[in-house]
């Protein structure tokens, strides 16, 4: 049984799930980002480490993970320590290119995810039409499937009660980032943003689509997995059980690149500018700040914004769940 302790963690085991067990943000933004403006330090909230696995990859290193939920830092160790197996046992490990439990599948947004996938799905739209997406060789020819036979009367009544914003935040959701008692909580379309970017992305290429649509990776793939992410891992990755709040707080200026994720939905008004303040007093000229938005909007102080400028040329964001992504780098 695979076990880890994390900076003070107690001792978990595989039972403690984690809410994410993959990560969903796209790795190649903070790639991006990082080569345009390499950074001194790194700091990434944990997520399920995927992210901080592909960064590896690219050859990344000296990457910071933080996070308070004991049982997804246990996650991410897990997914280390099973990346050092022999290919056969490290793809069971994973469930990587099945439809079994495993490391990517059994947190609790990819167990909501896996449910529709696998279980409604199917008796929505015909599995000739679900195979042809599959099989699409571009993202034109999939927007055209998805708009013309994968609109079933069936779909269309049971996805859009499914993939209901409300029900969403409180199934698959961390609860944590889901209330404001100060901030407005936007509606948000998902079944709109799937077809944004099925036309903009073969599906080969995006397994942030293809995982929500057929519960498992079929033609596209995880990088870090297909290519053999291997070495010793543990002295190139640093789990951290802190916040990304709390690290930056008491640490010296410097060049920094910061992950934030979507941590900031749901923070009231007070606790956002004191993030963008901590930020700024960790970070020296040349540093960064990514973070997306979900059903809040969070825009960064006037003040900030004199020394804090937006980055624009990332490439698309590939995952269909936010409403949009910032970058900034200081000036």
């Amino acid at each position: 049984m695979l076990r880890t302790k994390a900076s003070g963690c107690r001792y978990l085991t595989m039972a403690d799930r984690p809410h994410y067990a993959q990560s969903w943000e796209d790795p190649r933004l903070l790639d991006s980002l990082w080569r345009q403006h390499p950074a001194d330090h790194y700091h990434l909230i944990a997520s399920g480490g995927d992210h901080a696995l592909d960064l590896l990859l690219r050859g990344h290193k000296d990457l910071q993970l933080y996070d308070l939920e004991q049982a997804q830092l246990a996650r991410v160790h897990a997914k280390m320590d099973a990346l050092q197996k022999p290919e056969k046992e490290r793809n069971q490990l994973f469930g990587y290119r099945t439809r079994s439990h495993g490391l990517l599948h059994d947190g609790r947004l990819e167990r909501f995810l896996a449910l529709f996938a696998r279980r409604i799905l199917p008796l929505l739209v015909p599995y000739t039409t679900r195979e042809a997406l599959r099989q699409s060789e571009t993202a034109e020819a999939q927007r055209a499937l998805w708009d013309g036979p994968w609109q079933t009367w069936r779909w269309q009544w049971v996805a859009h009660r499914y993939f209901e914003p409300k029900r969403i935040d409180e199934a698959a959701r961390h609860p944590g980032l889901t209330a404001s008692a100060q901030r407005t909580k936007h509606p948000i379309d998902y079944l709109r943003q799937f077809r944004e970017v099925l036309g903009q992305h073969p599906l080969a290429d995006n397994p942030f689509v293809e995982y929500p649509l057929f519960g498992n990776y079929g033609v596209s793939s995880i990088p870090y997995l297909e290519e053999g992410l291997t070495g010793t891992l543990h002295n190139r990755l640093t789990l951290n059980h802190q916040s990304l709040d709390d690290a930056l707080r008491n640490a010296p200026r410097a060049v920094r690149g910061i992950h934030a994720s979507d941590i900031l939905e749901g923070r009231s008004h007070l606790e956002v500018e004191q993030f963008f303040e901590r930020v700024d007093q960790a970070c020296s000229t040349g540093s960064t700040l990514i973070f997306w938005d979900h059903r809040f909007r969070t825009q960064p102080p006037a003040l900030w914004l004199e020394s804090w400028k937006p980055v624009t040329n990332l490439p698309p964001d590939r995952v269909p769940f936010y409403h949009s992504v910032h970058a900034y780098t200081k000036s």
